[in-house]
């Protein structure tokens, strides 16, 4: 019962929109992403033979040559071989059997616009293109290159296959789009870093759907010369294969665009200890601005970026700024205010990128947050008003209007969240923003693709959003989501039945009870469920009743898919990740019973070894899909920044094997969060958003603890809020400043263990603790776990009550007792995420939950 009302509810989601729009209905024959502005049907058909030209006009550049090879790529992708392509000057009279490729000034196509009456409009002049395709022939006419490019790109999606021949339908299309830029954004920093063949596949997918922007986000992942730390490591892409991609983009009428950050999330950079100096304060997101040996530093990258990318366009993006104000630059702007300070940066950063010819473009978060800068800036600053909510209307469009700043949009693909893009929310926000943005004067729409935490969801799966971009950037008023779909996915597989399974797919998987978050995803499986919306058991149902659904139209799709096969097994990889996840919170529930079951009697043993044994079946299915993952991620991108990903299957792993040999042992469940407290200065009251409760942002925590005879083995775990420092009788240990943060790279540095067993000793002992919280809403506080053994006894020393604390820091670095300060004791309070306990017998460091 269950599966056939899923099967109805998917049959009704497939049907046709009783809202679609005339306009759109007479474009549905023709299968063409975007859909153009004019179509007029014909009845006629153009069959392409063996003898059949391809006619390059007078005066044709090699951009129309390389476009002309385009229509032979597409026929060898249909197995069809190529056609001879001649010029316009060696031919004495063009009649029939031909596709003709060339400017309005050329001789047939003079002479053709004549007899059909035809005009290209001023609009067309750019980028626009008039396509006919009568019994005859397929005319391709327009001004500029791009536009003659774009003709050849929908006459390849016209194609079609009847039997063995390859016919064209008779069609006149007069075609243009309605904004200057469409494209998207690349997060090349947190985790994916692509091929060098998955950026041509990227770019030539852009060039097919008229999308004319890719726009890469690299924060710390270019090699700059002067800077070889930065990125060392990462994946970094060289100025050689920027401009090698340059090159290549530049033939397919794409334009690379270089996102580099300028102010806010320099994280990655400002971890690395020579770089430390330029931040807002240890652990900062962001750049000091009062120190102005930043701009020397900005400078150098930014001539070092710019070099590479021949675009006339630099986005120095300047976004989540949040920090500034909070350490290094609170004297500067407490002088003035938070606008003026943040101008002033922008405004010698224009400065910079004047100086080596680039136009300015600019995130515009922290403008709207503090719109006085509007008043502060030249208006001839390109800026990218970035909304990802799904919202029925977008006002910030009209505030950049009002101002008179030229604007582009950016909606998000929503790839960041879990192993599926949330396409529910993702096709909303995408139509109604640039829709807001057109109808307020907007220059175009690039769609945001981030890889946070490390860039799981693979990249391979926003394909179906970028060409949505495509159809709501070239009509912003009249983008058809029934059209789209229908013709995406059969075009994309290459298939009409494949088509109908890939929808189908897509479908299930970006419902919202169906949606998977990374974060439960990687969760440890025996702490409290993370609170959603829908319910856990309500999502749980829903899977299980679809997944079986996901597998037979990924049957379905693997059968008669022609076209990115690849593409499937992907989308197996997802479902089966899926799967998994809603057996992982079944049977942490199972074995949670049956481990409590002091009822079952002879029964209890036997149930909680079946719960076991298939407990150890769902560890062994999740190697084999990290096993999947690494194949299928090396496929497209390069090896760099994956050890962060497997570490979470591994993590998991330990997860699972941890809890069920303290099962099997002790039949019992072990709570997996840490024993030791967050704590704190007694008068904090840390993330308690109120500016009226005081804070104590520095404080000093001490703890003495007596030895009898030394340990053969002494370790300790240190996790700060936010900034702390170690130190083990008057020797320094070690130091944390990592913060919470949307890289992976980050994360990884903000729990660490130390072996201290060579600075312990017999007798008194002493273990000192310094911290720094910069944060508005932020107390210094710390989190200590130690174990000590001595030979079969075991230890533990936990940051709790009984340790000490001091509003002032040390200063003279004085441990001793009697130093003079007001020692109170230290205060247990909550910290906003959950912390599992870490295992020092494996080396497995805590993980702060989210």
């Amino acid at each position: 019962m269950k599966t056939c009302c899923s099967l109805l509810l998917l049959f009704l989601a497939c049907l046709p929109s009783a809202s679609a729009q005339p306009e759109s209905a007479q474009d549905n024959s023709l299968r063409i992403i975007p859909a153009p502005q004019q179509v007029v049907r014909t009845p006629q058909v153009f069959r392409i033979s063996t003898q059949t030209r391809i006619i390059l006009g007078e005066h044709s550049t090699p951009a129309d040559e390389f476009a002309a090879q385009q229509i032979n790529t597409r026929l060898a992708q249909l197995h069809r071989g190529p056609l001879r392509i001649v010029r316009e000057e060696s031919i004495r009279k063009i009649s029939a059997d031909f596709i003709f490729l060339g400017s309005p000034r050329s001789s047939y196509a003079r002479e053709w616009l004549k007899k059909q009456k035809a005009v290209l409009t001023q609009q067309m002049r750019d980028e626009g293109y008039l396509l006919e395709v009568s019994q005859d022939a397929a005319v391709i006419i327009a001004e500029s290159p791009r536009g003659r490019f774009y003709g050849v790109t929908t006459l390849g999606m016209m194609f079609e296959l009847q039997k063995k021949s390859v016919t064209l339908p008779g069609a006149l299309i007069h075609d243009w789009p309605d904004q200057r830029f469409r494209g998207v954004t690349d997060d090349l920093s947190r985790g994916q870093m692509s091929t060098m063949e998955n950026f041509r596949k990227i770019i030539r997918f852009l060039a097919r759907h008229k999308l004319n922007v890719y726009s890469p986000y690299i924060e710390d992942v270019f090699a700059l010369k002067r800077h070889p730390l930065i990125g060392k490591g990462r994946g970094e892409l060289t100025a050689a294969e920027v401009k090698e991609l340059d090159a290549y983009a530049k033939q397919y009428h794409v334009e690379l665009i270089p996102i580099f950050e300028t102010l806010g999330h320099w994280e990655n950079i400002l971890l690395l200890p020579e770089y430390i100096q330029y931040a807002e304060f240890p652990g900062a997101s962001g750049l000091n601005v009062a120190n102005e040996a930043i701009y020397p530093l900005l400078d150098g990258m930014i001539g070092e970026i710019s070099a590479a990318f021949s675009s006339p366009y630099f986005n120095m993006a300047a976004d989540e700024s949040m920090n500034v104000g909070l350490g290094g630059s609170k004297a500067k702007v407490a002088a003035s205010d938070l606008a003026t300070v943040h101008a002033d940066h922008y405004v010698k950063l224009f400065e910079i990128l004047g100086k080596y010819k680039k136009k300015p473009m600019m995130y515009g978060d922290m403008i709207l947050s503090n719109p006085k800068i509007l008043e502060k800036i030249p208006k001839n600053v390109i800026i990218i008003d970035w909304q990802y909510d799904p919202a029925d209307r977008y006002p910030t469009t009209l505030t950049f209007k009002n101002a008179g700043f030229p604007f582009i949009v950016s909606p998000s693909v929503w790839n960041y969240n879990g192993p599926f893009p949330n396409h529910i929310n993702a096709l909303l926000n995408t139509r109604i923003l640039t829709r807001d943005g057109f109808t307020n004067g907007s220059l175009g729409v690039l769609t945001s693709n981030w890889s946070n935490y490390g860039g799981e969801s693979l990249r391979e799966l926003n394909y179906y959003e970028y060409a949505w971009t495509a159809e709501c950037a070239w009509k912003p008023l009249r983008a058809d989501l029934e059209r789209f779909d229908e013709i995406f996915f059969s075009g994309f597989f290459g298939d009409e039945r494949a088509g109908v399974a890939g929808r189908a797919l897509y479908a299930l998987l970006s419902s919202a009870l169906n949606q998977i978050n990374w974060h439960e995803f990687w969760r440890h499986p025996f702490l409290p469920e993370r609170s959603s919306l829908p319910q856990m058991v309500v999502r749980l149902e829903s899977l299980r009743s679809t997944i079986p659904l996901m597998h037979h139209f990924l049957q379905e799709l693997s059968a008669t898919a022609k076209e990115n096969q690849d593409h499937v097994r992907v989308l197996e990889f997802v479902v089966n990740l899926e799967e998994w996840f809603a057996r992982k919170i079944a049977l942490a529930d199972e074995l949670r019973n049956a481990a409590q079951d002091t009822a079952g009697g002879v029964y209890a043993v036997p149930r909680l070894d079946d719960v076991v044994a298939r407990s150890r079946q769902l560890v062994a299915d999740l190697r084999r899909l990290q096993q999947v993952f690494s194949a299928l991620w090396l496929e497209t991108n390069r090896s760099a920044n994956l050890q962060l990903l497997m570490a979470r299957y591994d993590r998991q792993v330990q997860y699972w094997e941890e809890a069920l040999g303290i099962v099997e042992r002790e039949r019992r469940i072990e709570n997996p969060l840490i024993e030791s407290q967050w704590i704190y200065h007694p008068d904090a009251n840390p993330a308690k958003r109120d500016s009226s409760a005081r804070q104590v942002r520095t404080a000093t925590f001490r703890k003495t603890f007596g030895l009898r005879q030394l340990p053969s083995s002494a370790k300790l775990q240190m996790i700060g809020d936010t900034q702390v420092r170690l130190r083990v009788n008057g020797t320094d240990v070690g130091e944390l400043y990592a913060r919470r943060s949307p890289s992976l790279v980050v994360e990884h540095q903000r729990v660490r263990i130390w072996d201290i067993t060579s600075l312990v000793r017999v007798g008194e002992n002493m273990i000192t603790i310094e911290a720094v919280n910069y944060d508005r809403f932020g107390s210094a506080g710390v989190n200590i776990y130690a174990e000590l053994r001595t030979g079969t006894n075991l230890a533990k020393m936990l940051s709790d009550a009984t340790w000490e604390v001091a509003s002032e820091s040390l200063g003279s670095r004085n441990d001793s007792l009697g130093d003079g300060r007001t020692w109170l004791p230290a205060t247990p309070k909550q910290y906003p995420y959950l912390v599992v306990k870490p295992d020092f017998g494996t080396g497995r460091v805590s993980w702060i939950e989210r």
